[in-house]
């Protein structure tokens, strides 16, 4: 589980290398909190802008919200090096993922709570959205992600990034 003071030190990084101002405006144009979008990169990459998920001799994760390679966009950024150079395409894509993913767990479950749909919708990140609904449906969006937690794990550290940044951090 990570600490408040880990989250602290990746606020701080986030602002420190401009990647707190892209997140924000992305989840801004796509209609979702900023520090739920901190959050997806807080539990892919602790923030980071790295290339990740190494299988198979090759990285599978690209970015500090390491879209995978299956989209072809991930793949090319990899291969360029603009993962490095250029992140806004990578950020601007996780965001109508995830945009996408709200909008469809909204669908699914429209009497749940804003809080329960976006956990779906982070655990949909994580392991694709009709499985985190299928997860739903019996129970916990969670029962396919990693760690089976990544949608709570999200929310939690959505709620402290909340609290920092309300505290004047």
């Amino acid at each position: 589980m990570v600490t408040k003071q880990q989250l602290l030190n990746q606020l701080h990084s986030l602002r420190h290398t401009g990647f707190a101002p892209k997140l924000e405006a992305q989840a801004a144009n796509h209609g979702f909190p900023a520090t739920f979008f901190m959050a997806i990169a807080s539990r892919e990459t602790n923030c980071i802008n790295e290339l990740g998920d190494f299988q198979h001799g090759e990285f599978h994760g690209v970015g500090i919200i390491q879209i995978d390679i299956q989209h072809t966009i991930a793949r090319q950024a990899r291969d360029s090096g603009s993962w490095k150079t250029n992140p806004d395409p990578l950020i601007a894509f996780g965001a109508q993922l995830l945009e996408s993913n709200i909008a469809q767990a909204r669908e699914a479950f429209p009497d749940l709570d804003e809080q329960h749909q976006l956990k779906i919708a982070a655990s949909g990140y994580n392991c694709g959205i009709t499985r985190a609904i299928t997860g739903a449906q019996h129970g916990d969006s969670d029962k396919l992600t990693t760690g089976k937690d990544y949608g709570r794990d999200v929310m939690t550290r959505m709620a402290i990034f909340e609290e920092l940044i309300a505290d004047g951090n």
